[in-house]
């Protein structure tokens, strides 16, 4: 319903002066603000310094008809969702099909008779007021929904942070200790009516601690990254690597045999002794790595025996020469 404090700015545009007395004075008496023009195309000047809540449109005018005036007025979009309504004579019920195609929403016949010219004004003044606070309520819906996305993009957004920070290692991206435990425990469960092998492969850099001592901490880390990007080129999933400690890792191979472990170990050994490391930095830095393997369910079908054992192949070499694969 209109709200009773906010008075109503009415356009009437009739080129005959008496009409425009009547619905003055008709409308004015009951609290609306009456604005009159006689000619069509003063109406669409006056539609543009002013905003009016309801036109009062005359069919016959001298310049330009109703009709005009009234299509012009749906194209503004100024003034397309104004009602308006046509002000017709007794033998112009015809035009009333081509009035309401032209846009307008209703129309009154002349004389005028005041109670139906205050019933059709207020019916279309609460109608546009409803369709305005109705577009309004659906703007603030469409506006809360849209934030509503966003706030669950953020928050599914911040989870899948939260979830990736949690299973991988900041330095390298590669996954972590917590991921390999989960992950190699539900691997025991998938596979153990099947017995499916997976191997596993410690590496551990050899001489570490002299490209540490030569070239520094940050750069040992840098040394790291590049280590793990080594790695991973050679991985194809469902395999994957994990920053173990330091400058050890471990790769997880499902599917893989003792024999084709051993291949996929060389590949790395191999790779990374043909990789100058610290390049950008204008170093020249070259590495090897000792590589210890185990099996399942071939050497264990414990998960603690299975880790020792691929850990202590790896001590082994370093204990015999190192840059090999046992």
């Amino acid at each position: 319903m209109n709200d009773p404090d906010i008075k109503k700015k009415i356009l009437i545009v009739d080129d005959v002066l008496l009409n425009i007395h009547m619905v003055t004075d008709i409308l004015t008496q009951n609290g609306y603000i009456l604005h009159s023009v006689n000619h069509g195309r003063k109406a669409l000047e006056k539609v543009e310094s002013e905003n009016y809540d309801l036109i009062l449109l005359d069919v016959r005018m001298p310049d330009i008809d109703g009709f005009e005036v009234c299509e012009q007025l749906r194209s503004n979009p100024k003034t397309k969702e104004v009602p308006i309504i046509f002000l017709t004579g007794d033998d112009e019920a015809t035009s009333i099909i081509k009035g309401f195609e032209a846009g307008a929403m209703d129309y009154v016949t002349k004389p005028f008779y005041s109670t139906e010219l205050l019933a059709r004004v207020r019916t279309h003044l609460e109608l546009s007021h409803s369709k305005k606070a109705l577009k309004e309520m659906n703007d603030r819906l469409i506006h809360e929904i849209e934030e509503r996305k966003k706030i669950e993009q953020e928050l599914r957004a911040s989870k899948e942070r939260y979830q990736y920070l949690a299973e991988h290692d900041n330095l390298t991206n590669l996954y972590n200790t917590r991921y390999l435990y989960q992950r190699l425990n539900q691997m025991i469960l998938d596979n153990r009516a099947d017995e499916i092998p997976f191997s596993l492969i410690f590496m551990d850099l050899d001489n570490f601690k002299h490209v540490v001592d030569t070239y520094g901490h940050l750069n040992g880390s840098r040394v790291i990254q590049e280590v793990a990007q080594t790695i991973q080129l050679t991985l194809t999933p469902p395999a994957f690597a994990v920053a173990y400690a330091g400058d050890e890792f471990v790769i997880v191979l499902p599917g893989f045999n003792r024999t084709e472990t051993k291949e996929k170990a060389e590949m790395i050994r191999q790779q990374m002794r043909d990789t100058t490391y610290l390049a950008q930095e204008n170093f020249a830095i070259h590495l090897s790595a000792s590589f210890g393997i185990s099996t399942y369910p071939h050497d264990t079908t414990d998960l603690t025996k299975l880790l020792s054992l691929a850990d202590q192949a790896m001590f082994d070499v370093k204990a015999h020469g190192k840059d090999a694969v046992l």
